[in-house]
C-alpha cells in the first residue's frame, strides 16, 4: 500500500508542504558538508596558527621535562601542576575549539538557513516501529551511506599511498636526520595528504548535497489529490483569503492614487470624502472618477491634489452621491452631468476655459446619450 502511494507521487511539492516540513526539522542536511567544512577549517586554521600552536605548548612540555619545576614534587603537587598545564593547554586551543564550533553551525546555515525546532528529538512511537527500523537499514539510502564510507576510506588510502610515493627518498633519509627534523618533516608530508584528502572530501560534499537535495525533493513529493486538497485548504483560509484581499485593496489604493496628479477637479465634504475627476474634451464622452476615498483615504487624496496644484471644490451632497454610486474609473453618470457641469465650469473659469464650453459639451453628451 505504501509502495502504491509512493508510486502516485507525481507532483513536485508545493511551497507550503516545503515550508510544513521545514518546521518539523525536515530539511537538506548532508553530513559530507559538515564534515568538509570542519575540514577546511582545521587545515586552514593550523595552516595559519600551527606553526603558533606547536612552539606554546612545544614551551610548556619543555618546562615540564626540563627539571625546573620549583615546589612540591609529590603526588598531590604533580596533580596540581598538571592541571595547570592542561589548563594552559586549553588555553591555547580554545580560539581552535570556538572556530570549529562557528563553522559547524555556518554548514548549517549553508544547507538550510536558521532552523531551531525541538520536532526530530521529540520521541515517537513509529521510531520503535522494528518492521520500520529493517526497512531503514535496507533502504537505498542505507546503500548509498556504506558506499561513501568506502569511498572515504579509498580517498584516505590513495593520499596516504601517492604522499609515500612521493616521498620515498625523503622518508628513508630521517634515519640519518635529528629527531627535531624528522619531526618537522612528518608534519609537512602528513599535511600535504590531510590537504589531498579535505579537498576530496569537499567535492564529495558537493555531490553528496545534490543528493541529498534531490532525495529530499523525492521525499516531499505529493500526489494530484494532496494538491487539490491543499489548494482548497488554502482557498478556504480565513485569515489567507483576508490578507489577499488586503493585498488586492493596498495595490488598488496605490493604483489609485497614482491617478490622483492626472485629476481636474478634486470634490470634498469638505473633510470626511474626496474625489477625484478627470475630463478630457474630444476624448472622454463624459467626466471620469478616477479617485476617491473616505477617513485617511480622502486625507490623502486631498494632500495630493493640493502637492499637484489640483483646484478641490467643496460640494458635500454631490461628494457623497459620487462616493456611493460611482465606482474609480467609471463615467459620471447622467443624472449628476449638471451638477458635475457646474464644478467644471467653477475650475474651467480658474483655468482660463468658459464656462459655457464645460455646459455646452456636457449638454451635448447628455443628448447623444438619450439619443442612443
Amino acid at each position: 500500500m505504501a509502495d502504491e502511494d509512493k508510486d502516485q507521487k507525481t507532483e513536485e511539492p508545493t511551497g507550503k508542504r516545503l515550508a510544513d516540513a521545514r518546521q518539523k526539522g525536515q530539511v537538506v542536511t548532508s553530513r559530507e558538508v559538515a564534515t568538509a567544512v570542519l575540514m577546511f577549517a582545521a587545515m586552514a586554521l593550523f595552516w595559519l596558527q600551527g606553526s603558533n600552536l606547536w612552539l606554546s605548548l612545544q614551551e610548556k612540555m619543555m618546562f615540564l621535562l626540563s627539571g625546573q619545576i620549583q615546589g612540591d614534587l609529590t603526588q598531590p603537587g604533580m596533580i596540581v601542576l598538571l592541571r595547570e598545564l592542561l589548563i594552559a593547554m586549553l588555553v591555547d586551543l580554545a580560539p581552535f575549539f570556538g572556530v570549529f564550533v562557528v563553522m559547524a553551525v555556518l554548514s548549517a546555515l549553508i544547507q538550510h538557513g536558521w532552523l531551531f525546532t525541538f520536532e526530530p528529538i521529540q520521541p515517537k512511537l513509529s521510531k520503535l516501529n522494528p518492521i520500520q527500523g529493517v526497512k531503514r537499514l535496507f533502504s537505498m539510502r542505507s546503500v548509498v551511506e556504506a558506499i561513501k564510507s568506502v569511498f572515504k576510506i579509498i580517498i584516505v588510502g590513495i593520499a596516504v599511498y601517492l604522499g609515500v610515493k612521493n616521498n620515498t627518498e625523503q622518508i628513508m633519509g630521517l634515519a640519518d636526520t635529528t629527531i627535531a627534523e624528522m619531526l618537522s618533516t612528518l608534519v609537512s608530508d602528513s599535511f600535504a595528504v590531510m590537504w589531498r584528502v579535505t579537498v576530496a572530501f569537499i567535492l564529495m560534499a558537493i555531490f553528496d548535497f545534490i543528493y541529498q537535495k534531490y532525495e529530499h525533493i523525492k521525499g516531499m513529493r505529493m500526489t494530484k489529490q494532496e494538491v487539490k486538497d491543499e489548494m482548497k485548504q488554502m482557498e478556504g483560509d480565513p485569515l489567507l483569503k483576508g490578507r489577499i484581499r488586503q493585498i488586492q485593496r493596498e495595490l488598488a489604493q496605490s493604483r489609485m492614487m497614482q491617478e490622483v496628479p492626472k485629476a481636474d477637479v478634486v470634490i470634498t465634504n469638505p473633510t470626511h470624502y474626496a474625489i477625484a475627476l478627470r475630463y478630457t474634451p474630444g476624448e472622454m464622452s463624459a467626466p471620469m472618477l478616477i479617485a476617491k476615498g473616505k477617513g485617511h483615504i480622502a486625507l490623502r487624496i486631498r494632500e495630493i491634489a493640493e502637492e499637484n496644484n489640483i483646484p478641490r471644490v467643496e460640494n458635500p451632497p454631490l461628494a457623497r452621491t459620487l462616493y456611493r454610486d460611482v465606482e474609480v474609473e467609471q463615467a459620471i453618470p447622467p443624472q449628476l452631468f449638471k451638477a458635475v457641469a457646474e464644478v467644471l465650469a467653477y475650475v474651467y473659469n480658474l483655468r482660463g476655459r468658459s464656462e459655457q464650453m464645460a455646459q455646452r459639451v456636457l449638454h451635448r453628451n447628455a443628448v447623444h446619450r438619450e439619443t442612443a
